[in-house]
C-alpha cells in the first residue's frame, strides 16, 4: 500500500470516528434560547403596552363623549364647512346613494332608519349620504336634491337635553336641534329661515 492510500484510509477512519461520536445540542440550544428571550419578551411588552395605551385612550374618548355633550355652536359651524366645500363647491367625496347602505351608515352613529324616512320636504328627496365628523363626533350627513337646489342634514346619536341653535357661516345658513336624543342639524344655501323651517320638519319627523 503507498502512501497515497495510507492517507485516503486515514481520513476514511477519521471520518468514520468524527460521524460516530455523539453531538450534544442541548447545551447549544439552551444558550439560543437564552440569548433570544429578552428580545421576544421586550417586543412582547411593547406589543402589550401598545393594546393596553389604546385600549385606555378609547376609553378616555368615550368618556369623554359622555362628559361633554355636543356644543350646537361648533356642530353647526362645522357642518357648515362640511356643505361649503362637499355640496357648493363639489368636492370630491365618496357617497352612497343606497337606500339599505344609507340605513346601515345611520345605524353606525345610533340613527334608526325612521329618523329619516320620516323627514318629508315637498319637491325633494333624499339624494346621498355618507358619514363625517362634526364636532369630533360621527354623524351621518344625508343630502336632499330638487333637482336644482340641495340642503344638507346632519344626524347623530345625542342625549344632551333638547335645545334649537341657529347661525350664518359665511352665507351657509344652519340650524340645530336636539329631539328624542338625536341631534339633527340642517344646512342650506337658501336663508335663515329655510333653515329653521327645515330644521322643524326634521324635529317633527324624530
Amino acid at each position: 500500500m503507498n502512501r497515497y492510500q495510507d492517507d485516503t484510509e486515514l481520513d476514511r477512519q477519521l471520518r468514520q470516528e468524527i460521524l460516530a461520536e455523539p453531538v450534544h445540542v442541548s447545551a447549544l440550544e439552551h444558550r439560543i434560547r437564552k440569548a433570544i428571550a429578552p428580545r421576544f419578551r421586550g417586543r412582547l411588552l411593547v406589543a402589550a403596552s401598545a393594546a393596553f395605551l389604546l385600549l385606555l385612550c378609547t376609553f378616555a374618548y368615550i368618556g369623554l363623549r359622555t362628559r361633554f355633550p355636543l356644543q350646537p355652536s361648533q356642530v353647526c359651524s362645522d357642518a357648515a364647512r362640511d356643505h361649503l366645500r362637499e355640496i357648493v363647491r363639489r368636492e370630491s367625496r365618496r357617497w352612497t346613494s343606497d337606500t339599505a347602505g344609507i340605513d346601515a351608515l345611520g345605524q353606525q352613529v345610533g340613527v334608526s332608519p325612521a329618523a329619516h324616512s320620516r323627514f318629508v320636504v315637498p319637491g325633494y328627496r333624499l339624494d346621498r349620504g355618507k358619514l363625517c365628523v362634526l364636532s369630533g363626533r360621527l354623524f351621518l350627513h344625508l343630502v336632499y336634491s330638487n333637482g336644482t337646489r340641495e340642503f344638507s342634514l346632519f344626524l347623530a346619536h345625542d342625549s344632551a337635553p333638547g335645545g334649537y341653535f341657529d347661525a350664518d357661516f359665511s352665507g351657509q345658513y344652519t340650524a340645530s336641534i336636539e329631539s328624542n336624543q338625536t341631534r339633527a342639524v340642517i344646512v342650506t344655501s337658501e336663508s335663515r329661515a329655510a333653515a329653521r323651517t327645515l330644521v322643524h320638519v326634521a324635529a317633527n319627523a324624530l
